[in-house]
């Protein structure tokens, strides 16, 4: 077939391809997006909590996790957990298969980090293979031995001294 009649063909069934997308696209915001992405979003954060539970029983034990709620559209997909413990608040995000866990200081819960730089960091050594942070186990076995020497790092005292190493 010549390149001129494939273009015609095209520019015949575009119109109509481009609208049925945007009909089912009608039927399935006014059917089902009303309940399913709210019932679906639900069932991730709790298998996210579950998750969560099962490698961080040593700070869950302590202090009960809290499902946060998305602050805008853009992050309404993503499952948010914090988890307040003694001077820090851990913060889990899993979005898109991904999962990132942040610091921060109880009394300064805007100045967050990530947790295998930040234990490199602590430790005054170099970001190596051994503070990667792949899943919830990885994030599990490098922060237990650590937790409490993290701990006294972030006090209210301690953290302006500290603050300047991060």
């Amino acid at each position: 077939m010549e390149r001129s009649t494939k273009l015609r063909i095209l520019k015949l069934f575009a119109p109509i391809v481009l609208g049925v997308g945007f009909f089912a696209k009608v039927v399935y915001s006014v059917g089902f997006s009303w309940w399913l992405n709210p019932w679906l979003q639900r069932k991730a954060n709790r298998e996210f909590l579950d998750d969560i539970k099962a490698n961080f029983y040593f700070l869950v034990a302590e202090s009960p996790p809290s499902v946060s709620k998305p602050i805008d559209r853009l992050h309404s997909e993503c499952s948010t957990v914090e988890i307040p413990w003694r001077n820090l608040l851990f913060t889990f995000v899993r979005w898109h298969g991904e999962t990132n866990i942040s610091v921060a200081p109880l009394h300064a819960p805007r100045e967050s980090y990530e947790l295998g730089p930040l234990v490199a960091a602590l430790e005054n050594r170099h970001l190596s293979e051994h503070d990667v942070v792949r899943d919830l186990s990885d994030a599990g076995n490098l922060l237990r031995p650590r937790l409490e020497t993290l701990n006294a790092a972030f006090s209210e005292e301690e953290f302006p001294r500290i603050k300047s190493k991060l």
